[in-house]
Parts: C-alpha cells; structure tokens; sequence
C-alpha cells in the first residue's frame, strides 16, 4: 500500500525517566505526556524502550521476576496508553516486557494510533537476558500523514543492515526507542551490548574503543544522523532512563530529517524528562539523496552481504576464484643483483 503525500505534522520525542517495575505509575505519566502533546498540536510521541517496565538492564533479575514484570499485547498498561491515545487523539510508541500468548518473553515496543491501530516491533538483538527471546521480523506500519513507519528498539538501530531493510519495506519514518546502560566509568553512558559473553568478561582490547565504551552517546547520535541521510528517512529517537539506575545519565530525544540534519534535540543533561518536537514534511522525502540511492540500488550485486564476514585471506581467495572471463593472474619480483663481490 502506497502513501500519498500529506501536510506536516508534528512529532515529538519524550525521553523518559521511568519507575522501576511501577508500570501504573508510567503509564501516568506517558497519559500526561500525550495529554500536553495534543494542546501542542503534536500528532505522534515517542517513548523509549522499556518505558513503562523502567528496567534499562534486566539481566540480574530471576526469571519470575521478569515474569512479574511481563505483560501481553492486550494487557492492563498497553490497554491504559491505547485509551489514553484516544482519548487525547496523539498517537504514542511505548516499550514494554511481551508475555506472547505462548509463554515466550520480547523486548517488544508498540505503537498506538487513534482508531484502534496497533503495531507490535519484538527487539531483534537482544542480550539484556537469557529469559528473553529475539524477534525475527521488521515491523512496518501506514499512516494517514504521508509517511510509513518503522520501528526498531535499542540496539537494532545499530546495525546498517536493520535500518536499511526497514527503508526497503517503504519506511519513511524511524521510530528508534532505545536505552542506555549504566556507565563507561568515565561519565560517558554506553551502548548496548550485542554480545552475552561480554557481559561478564570484558575484552581485552588494550584500551581500544569498543561499542559499550566511552564515546557512545556521540557515535550513536552521529549514526543515526548517517542512517537518516542514507536513506531518506526522518527518525525520531528516544533515549531512557530510570530512578534506581544510580550510573545512569538522563537520556535524551532527537528528531532527525531525511538529509540526516537535527530538528530538534533535548539537552542530555538535563535533570527530569523534557519533550522535544519539530513539524514533519514528507515533501522532503522524495527529494531527498538517500530516496536516489534507494532507486539506483544494485541488488543484482549485493548477494554477499547476507553471508557472514569473511577474513582478509578468505576474502583474497574469493575474489582469485572468481577472475573474470579472459583474464591472467599474474605477478611480478624485482630482484637486484649484488655488485663488486
């Protein structure tokens, strides 16, 4: 299904210090939010990952803590946000612990929209705990504002691959939940892992920049500023944090266009959550370089980038075996002779 063009609208991102496990309490305050936004004029709020559960690291908790925490699709918070949603007419994307109807747990995140629509994204690359499963699919919705929105939590949005599969389902807008975890030790807040064994033994990269170390907040901002230019896409990102992570700074909202420039950004070091809005013209998405270099893809040529990498010699010997038609491997030894002996 094609979009057609409409007028801006308005977007918002809201970076929220959540409450540890008091769901109730943060659906409250997410129903406040959505409440501010509609005499703003605001038509989509988006919350971080996790935003109603407030855990940004889940991996001490016993499983039937988690359990405790998890809810279904239909349950009592995401029933309370989607009431709030009609009632106030603003549209909101909330993180939350799924319970599937099979017992399985997600690092899921729903977006709401007025009329009864939601759509559910389950985390695609999660280590925060071995009780919680992988989603195994993107997640793509139509709006009625001219753009088509994706969704991906946390992590996913570190990977190109993520963010471009989700350009070439028709995304227009990203919507990037995520979460930061505690602390680099030098006041920098770190990335998510995309590893389990690195949760217990560092790596000895002898001082090397690795993903969870210092300069996280920098490299993620200035990625996903590429991600949006590189595929003509707005984003609207929303860090959180939470009340008993004593390590962790106060997260910050950010609302990118498709040429990958900032509309709009919260301080990150302000004390309490602070919305940020900016108005969304779909008219800048064809236009933009990253919708050509969409157009003039070569998929003919890309067959290798679903295969795992290849070592540097792996990959010599790849591109040996293949030589084209007519061609001769040659090489050449320069060797001088020793005079006056």
């Amino acid at each position: 299904m094609s979009v057609s063009p409409s007028p801006t609208f308005q977007v918002a991102s809201v970076p929220l210090i959540s409450l540890r496990g008091n769901a109730s309490q943060n659906v409250a305050n997410v129903s406040a939010w959505l409440a501010d936004a509609a005499l703003k004029g605001i038509s989509l709020v988006v919350f971080p990952e996790a935003s109603l559960v407030g855990y940004g690291d889940t991996l001490h908790l016993r499983r039937r803590e988690l359990a405790t925490l998890a809810e279904p699709l239909d349950g009592r918070s995401i029933e309370a946000v989607a009431n709030a949603v009609e009632r106030t007419g603003v549209a909101a994307g909330v993180g939350f612990i799924e319970r599937a109807p099979d017992g399985k747990f997600f690092n899921s995140y729903v977006v709401c929209i007025p009329g009864g629509l939601r759509r559910c994204h389950r985390k695609l690359h999660v280590v925060e705990h071995p009780g919680i499963e992988c989603g195994e699919q993107y997640t793509v919705l139509d709006t009625k504002w001219g753009v088509r929105i994706g969704i991906l939590i946390g992590a996913d949005n570190y990977l190109i691959e993520n963010v471009r599969m989700t350009a070439l389902m028709g995304a227009t807008l990203l919507v990037a939940p995520h979460r930061m975890i505690g602390s680099d030790g030098q006041g920098d807040t770190s990335l998510q892992r995309f590893f389990p064994e690195r949760r217990s033994r560092p790596r000895a990269d002898h001082g090397a920049v690795t993903a969870e170390s210092a300069g996280g907040a920098d490299w993620l901002r200035r990625s996903l500023m590429a991600r949006a230019s590189d595929n003509g896409m707005f984003v609207v990102f929303s860090d959180g944090s939470d009340t008993g992570d004593n390590q962790s700074s106060p997260g910050n909202g950010m609302i990118i266009d498709p040429w990958g420039r900032v509309l709009a950004e919260s301080a990150s070091s302000s004390s309490s959550s602070a919305m940020v809005s900016a108005a969304v013209d779909p008219g800048l998405i064809a236009g933009s370089v990253g919708q050509k270099c969409l157009a003039a893809r070569r998929s003919d040529v890309y067959g290798p980038i679903s295969r795992p990498m290849l070592e540097p010699s792996d990959a010599f010997e790849e591109r040996r075996s293949t030589a084209s038609r007519g061609s001769i491997a040659m090489s050449f030894a320069q060797v001088s002779r020793a005079r006056g002996i």
